[in-house]
């Protein structure tokens, strides 16, 4: 590595210098706000007669025998937007349109162009993407411009704000001779670019997540590589994921890592994946590649389409993103003919099924991520996983219980019954009409839609405000019947009239034109044929309602014993499963190494200590709150951490129990924790 102060002209001076912004990088962003900055700053240079430091400029030099290549690892905004001034200048000069005693073609030949090279790189400095067909473009006579480029509008801010005539364009000129700038020249295969580009970032305050994994991946490539890879992988999957790569990537992590990284620390999860398991940036730009086809079709699956695609726009309906990991890794598994695309459907209903019961009885939805973080590798447990992927999918899907269950039959239709139905969320409850209207409905309805347009309301059948008339027809328990029965599913309806209907008692409201009875709605069928509006047609209506319910919802069945797996692996995320009369043979915590043990009390002494020296404070805070801590009286079998002793005498299943207060209190994932225990040879029913 070199560095130097230099005057930022001499830095661009050379008749055979090529900068070139690789595709790694951003596009460039610098915004009007940033211009008039810089040309302030340039005001003040020239009033006060002195210099201005410019920052820093970090290149590695190439010599391909033709040209002095600089690849531009920092300080591309800078370059771009100088560039853009001198062009500017070289342009109005050219123009007529000042006075000056500068050469135009001193600007053009010694910063802007060399003179004597060919094709691409005729203009010394070549920018990224579409940004370098709008700085080229600034070059021709009769100019196309690319007005929805910064380049062109920043360029065409200093081409008019220099014939305002503030200061002279010769002063001007002058001001820049007297930019200074640090050059940073780096030497191939010696100085490590991606360190310094991660030391001169260090903020994270500009790139992305998907920066930082672009340019780890392309940055140690040559610059034909830079184009190949781009070209051919990283620009694919920015198509695929409809540029959100981060998130995209995100979810790609949690496959591969069983791990979520927190959105700001995804770049940090992804190098740490990459080292050791990746040996060629290829590969890893084709399984992203790859992967990111699975992504596609699951954010762009429409509604309108049949099968698999109208099973994945439900998901998305839900908006339920955290699904999509095991949704891509089970796509791969298709993908590899472990199963069929027909299987990937079956699966993903009953995902919406598991989702949507989950919703309607109100069980806390954070467990949702985990569950999904380690599903697929929850099925791949089992030898007999690619004869039977489906089946142990709904065995181990429906074996969870707590706040991981999947909702039985009876769970499903008490509480929807009960469930304030139309102060669910707006889209739930949409969800929820537009899937019972439309169940073996040949005229689908897009309720959504409809409601969006306001050709469709959600309706009370009996009124939020009871008028003497209503309260007559409910009896003497109106009161009651009202505070119970309003917002369940038995009194919501669709219509395109509520206006019209308002309070109108239950015979005008069936009878009135357009009313219930002229309806085409299936939730109104049964409104067209009944002559009152009671408790007990309420509660009649949300029966048949609830018996639908559960034939779109379905609760999988299945008679598959699950065999226990060879490697006995489990992590403290399988709370479904009892480990009393289990010999546990060794641990491990993170990515650290393996850990051998004889029994459940030495794993949790060993781990205690590892989770202690994580975070010492909150470990002792946990402790204290759960009393778990004991100080002074050595206690028979306690564990010491440091100056105080943790009890160990009691069962595993409170020994696990304890570590996951302890594991998730200092912010590890349960998954982080996994342990072996010892083969048994018999096969046992699971069920």
């Amino acid at each position: 590595m070199k560095a130097k102060e230099k005057r930022f002209l001499h830095f661009l001076e050379g008749s055979d210098k090529h900068f070139v912004i690789p595709v790694y990088q951003r596009n460039y962003d610098w915004k009007k706000e940033h211009c008039i900055q810089l040309y302030n700053d340039l005001i003040e240079v020239s009033k006060n007669d002195r210099t201005h430091f410019l920052g820093s400029i970090v290149s590695i030099y190439h010599d391909d025998g033709d040209d002095r290549e600089y690849l531009i690892i920092d300080g591309q905004q800078r370059l771009t937007t100088i560039s853009l001034l001198l062009l500017a200048i070289y342009k109005l000069i050219d123009e007529n349109k000042v006075v000056s005693e500068i050469s135009k073609e001193q600007i053009r030949d010694e910063y802007l162009i060399n003179k004597y090279s060919k094709n691409d790189k005729k203009i010394r400095l070549k920018p990224v993407k579409n940004d370098k067909n709008a700085f080229s473009s600034l070059f021709k006579e009769e100019a196309d411009y690319l007005r929805e480029s910064n380049v062109t509008l920043n360029f065409y801010y200093f081409y008019n704000k220099i014939q305002e005539n503030e200061i002279s364009i010769d002063v001007l000129f002058s001001a820049i001779k007297q930019l200074v700038i640090v050059e940073i020249e780096l030497k191939k295969g010696e100085d490590d670019p991606q360190l310094i580009f991660e030391s001169l970032n260090s903020t994270g305050l500009d790139l992305t997540e998907a920066d930082k994994v672009r340019n780890f991946v392309l940055m140690k490539e040559t610059s034909t590589v830079q184009e190949e890879f781009y070209n051919n992988y990283w620009n694919k999957i920015e198509l695929n994921t409809n540029y959100n790569v981060s998130d995209y990537i995100r979810h790609y992590l949690t496959i591969k890592e069983r791990v979520i990284p927190n959105k700001d620390k995804v770049y940090l999860y992804f190098k740490n994946y990459v080292t050791g398991n990746i040996s060629s940036n290829k590969d890893l730009l084709k399984d992203l590649l790859k992967y990111s086809s699975y992504y596609k079709r699951i954010i762009d699956a429409k509604c309108t389409g049949g099968g698999l695609e109208l099973a994945l726009s439900k998901v998305n309906r839900l908006e339920s993103i955290v699904t999509y990991p095991f949704i891509m890794e089970a796509f791969d598994d298709c993908s590899n003919g472990i199963i069929r695309e027909e299987d990937l459907e079956v699966i993903i209903k009953i995902i919406i099924s598991f989702v949507f019961r989950r919703l309607i009885c109100e069980i806390p939805p954070n467990a949702l991520n985990k569950i999904f973080m380690v599903l697929g590798r929850r099925i791949k447990k089992y030898s007999d996983y690619k004869d039977n992927y489906v089946e142990i999918f709904k065995r181990v899907i429906t074996l969870k219980k707590s706040y991981q269950r999947f909702p039985d039959d009876d769970e499903f239709s008490s509480k929807i019954l009960i469930k304030d139905i139309y102060n669910f969320k707006n889209k739930n409850r949409l969800f929820l009409l537009e899937q019972l209207e439309n169940f073996e409905n040949k005229e689908r309805v897009d309720v959504e839609n409809l409601v969006s347009t306001n050709e469709l309301t959600v309706e009370h059948i009996m009124p939020q405000t009871l008028s003497p008339a209503w309260r007559e027809s409910l009896g003497e328990k109106h009161a009651e019947i009202k505070e119970r029965y309003l917002n369940t599913i038995g009194n919501i309806t669709l219509t395109g009239y509520n206006s019209e209907m308002s309070n109108k008692v239950f015979s005008e409201k069936r009878d009135m034109n357009k009313g219930f009875k002229e309806s085409r709605l299936f939730l109104n069928n049964m409104l067209s044929t009944l002559s009152k509006w009671d408790e007990s047609t309420i509660k009649q209506r949300a029966n048949n309602l609830k018996d639908k319910a559960l034939l779109i919802w379905k609760y999988p069945e299945s008679n598959y014993k699950l065999v226990d797996d060879n490697t006995r692996l489990f992590t403290l995320d399988d709370d479904d499963k009892i480990f009393t009369g289990e010999r546990i043979i060794s641990f491990k915590l993170m990515e650290n190494r393996e850990i051998e043990v004889d029994s459940w009390k030495e794993f949790y002494k060993k781990i205690s200590l590892l989770l202690y020296e994580l975070d010492p404070i909150k470990f002792r805070e946990i402790a204290k709150k759960n009393d778990y801590i004991y100080t002074g009286t050595i206690l028979k079998g306690a564990s010491k951490i440091d100056d105080f002793y943790l009890s160990s005498s009691f069962n595993v299943e409170t020994f696990l129990s304890r570590l996951r207060v302890f594991v998730q209190g200092i912010g590890l994932n349960l998954d982080e924790v996994s342990f072996i225990i010892e083969e048994k040879q018999d096969v046992h029913d699971s069920t």
